[in-house]
């Protein structure tokens, strides 16, 4: 399984260290949900943590909204 999306779920396992304003109860429960799910299917984080996927146009911070998952067997 490869799980490829733009989730915008943000969480200390894969944000940027100083968007710690994004980690809303919110966000942290959207991410808790998507964390059940790849641990229901063994799926593992592809992109290493730290690696920035959006550019805010806004306020031109860096976020980690976009990630990718697959089979731990792959990894």
């Amino acid at each position: 399984i490869v799980w490829m999306e733009d989730f915008n779920h943000h969480h200390p396992m894969w944000e940027l260290t100083h968007n710690t304003h994004l980690f809303t109860t919110v966000n942290l429960d959207a991410a808790g949900m998507l964390i059940n799910l790849l641990a229901l299917y063994n799926l593992v984080q592809v992109l290493p943590l730290g690696i920035a996927t959006l550019k805010a146009s806004n306020m031109e911070n860096l976020t980690c909204q976009d990630n990718i998952f697959c089979s731990a067997q792959f990894k």
